[in-house]
């Protein structure tokens, strides 16, 4: 039997519906007005959803987790450009700017500011980017952000109403610094943040929160929180990384209710040096670069076990790999070595990072 709402969840209600006390009448009168027909629901006038990169969109609301220090903020600043600046991001592709407000929990001032050298080469921006950081208003001798206080929930409500047009993408990063002292594998204290960013959905903003990964390698805490999620971006290290590459991880949707196809393939994003000094960010295709380090390993002796062992792939798909690299002339007829070709083009893959 489903239970009844608790008192908290009859005072969020109360206060989303501008503190009018809540009765068994008052719901019934809004299931009453809220009721659609066959026709009137054919008929209601919905505006179309505006698109802003990827599965992005205006109404989403989404999760990005990976392990600590992986990287998760510099993808964070990535998508952050792309939205305020309409440049795309690997497969995803960018339809109209948005504006961003980021939320930081826990990154210094100094290095919040050092990572906007990112931005150096890149287009001006036609869409604001702000920032609200929980450093900036300690130092400032404010409290910080803590969203389990409902409060806290409102203040951010009313200032996004205020400002609005302003922003249409909301990043929280990272959910965890404005929990404290809530037990994260609690589905019943995610119950009002959950809340909390439906209603920002439903004011037509896109909420993107990051999370950590735990030592399994999936998000942390209730896996209820993904229910109500538009799409869910998993950022792990690729097979074979080594801590001298710095920020590269793979990027994987395992949800997402709009993206399909060459879309939704997974990338590698890592952080780079720029031509013109400074730093920018490079996404490639992940399964056309791990096609590359299979043959790279094909041709240099590596059986097709230990292959399927170090990429995290089965052996059909490492035996279509070599199928298709002998047929392309890249590899021997037996597989194993290169041919002239494939050596030339393969010869400086560094190998020993994998079987080191």
């Amino acid at each position: 039997m489903r239970q009844p709402l608790s008192a908290e969840q009859l005072d969020e209600f109360e206060r989303m519906n501008g503190g009018v006390q809540t009765t068994t009448d008052t719901l019934y009168n809004c299931l009453v007005k809220n009721v659609l027909s066959e026709d009137a629901l054919q008929n209601y006038e919905v505006k179309p959803i505006k698109k802003f990169l990827g599965p992005i969109c205006e109404g989403t609301m989404a999760e990005i987790f990976g392990p600590r220090g992986i990287g998760k903020t510099w993808l964070r600043e990535a998508i952050a450009y792309c939205l305020t600046r309409k440049l795309d991001l690997g497969p995803f592709k960018s339809d109209e700017p948005a504006g961003v407000l980021i939320v930081d929990g826990e990154m210094s001032l100094n290095l919040l500011k050092d990572r906007q050298a990112i931005s150096k080469n890149l287009p001006v921006a036609l869409k604001p980017l702000d920032f609200i950081s929980n450093e900036h208003l300690y130092c400032g001798g404010n409290p910080v952000i803590n969203l389990s206080d409902p409060l806290w929930r409102d203040a951010f409500i009313a200032l996004i109403k205020e400002t609005d047009p302003r922003w249409d993408v909301i990043i929280f990063d990272n959910l965890s610094s404005f929990l404290p002292g809530v037990k994260e594998n609690d589905q019943e204290a995610w119950a009002p943040i959950n809340g909390f960013f439906l209603q920002l959905k439903w004011m037509g903003k896109a909420v993107i929160f990051i999370h950590h990964a735990g030592k399994s390698g999936d998000q942390r805490g209730t896996s209820g929180r993904e229910d109500q999620l538009d799409f869910v971006l998993k950022l792990t290290l690729p097979a074979g990384h080594d801590p001298a590459d710095g920020c590269k991880f793979d990027a994987t949707l395992t949800k997402s209710r709009s993206l399909t196809g060459a879309e939704a393939a997974p990338f590698t994003f890592e952080i780079t040096e720029h031509e013109n000094g400074g730093l920018t960010w490079a996404v490639t295709n992940q399964r056309e670069s791990r096609k590359e380090t299979i043959i790279a390993l094909l041709g240099n002796g590596v059986s097709q076990k230990t292959i399927c062992d170090l990429m995290g792939v089965d052996k059909a798909y490492v035996s279509r790999t070599r199928t298709t690299a002998i047929k392309q002339n890249l590899l021997s007829d037996s597989g194993a070595s290169f041919t002239a070709i494939g050596s030339l083009k393969y010869s400086s893959v560094d190998i020993e990072k994998y079987i080191g």
